[in-house]
């Protein structure tokens, strides 16, 4: 139930964000912070919580890895993960998943 509860949420949440992807330019910590942070910005943040219980608790924030490969990050915004939906490029233009993948692949 809270699984479903939680795939609701980030489906109507992305969904919200589709209109917004014609915007301008944006740099790659922007697209962090507008598309991501509901999800992965704080330690209680779901995608947060799911991270650290299927891969620990140490590579749960996606801000302070440093071992994401960047087509690893294109892969699973673009084709989602578990409850994380994807991203399609209606929602997410090709240049700020590049700026995207540039923020966290460090």
């Amino acid at each position: 139930m809270k699984r479903i509860a939680l795939m609701s949420l980030c489906v109507a949440a992305s969904a919200g964000l589709a209109a917004r992807a014609a915007d301008g330019p944006m740099t790659g910590k922007q697209v962090f912070e507008h598309y991501c942070t509901y999800c992965h910005g704080t330690s209680d943040g779901p995608g947060t919580m799911q991270l650290a219980r299927t891969r620990g608790k140490d590579r749960a924030l996606l801000t302070q890895r440093t071992d994401l490969a960047p087509e690893y990050i294109e892969s699973v915004v673009r084709h989602g993960l578990k409850a994380m939906p994807p991203f399609v490029p209606s929602d997410l233009s090709e240049a700020r998943l590049k700026a995207l993948v540039g923020f966290l692949a460090k």
